[in-house]
């Protein structure tokens, strides 16, 4: 884990722990739930590289949407998919989504989740609580860290296709209809 190397501040009083028994056995221990978070434990599954799977990954992404819009902070979102010769996003190996995912795991902070954010075809991490200044800085160290730990873990060859984008919150409509 790279915590404080991109300039991120860190996520104290989160409503979300993960426990490394929870995490092994497939649960996730709801501290101080609120209406929306019980509604989270009632979808939260997870793979077993320990990402979310897209329901709840969604779930997450809009919870984190009302904690920004009431706490003023801000956060990003990172997607990795792979592209056919067109340009359209196509499944994901299933040999390489595991390191792939694990290179993200390897990449965000303990206060960032990893999950499905398109079930067999896009991985999304979450970056939490950012200063609005280096949320720039941020996408750009993030993406060519996350880059260069793909590429070292898949090789440069599997990777030719392999797209990253970093995304505000609101892009995300965009990349829906477009993408």
């Amino acid at each position: 884990m790279l915590e404080g190397t991109w300039g991120l501040e860190k996520s104290v009083g989160r409503a979300l722990f993960r426990t490394s028994n929870e995490i092994s056995s497939g649960f996730i221990n709801m501290v101080t739930a609120t209406r929306p978070m019980e509604a989270m434990a009632s979808v939260a599954s997870r793979s077993e590289s320990g990402a979310y799977n897209e329901e709840a990954f969604r779930h997450l992404l809009a919870i984190e949407s009302k904690r920004s819009e009431q706490s003023g902070r801000y956060w990003q979102i990172i997607l990795v998919h792979w592209t056919d010769a067109q340009g359209g996003i196509v499944q994901m190996n299933s040999d390489i989504a595991p390191k792939v995912i694990a290179a993200s795991f390897r990449s965000v902070r303990e206060t960032d989740y990893v999950g499905w954010y398109r079930d067999g075809r896009i991985i999304g991490a979450v970056l939490t609580v950012l200063a609005k200044e280096s949320m720039p800085q941020v996408a750009t160290r993030f993406k060519s860290h996350l880059e260069e730990v793909i590429r070292g873990e898949i090789g440069i060859e599997e990777t030719s296709h392999m797209r990253i984008l970093v995304c505000q919150p609101h892009e995300l409509e965009g990349f829906e209809s477009g993408g």
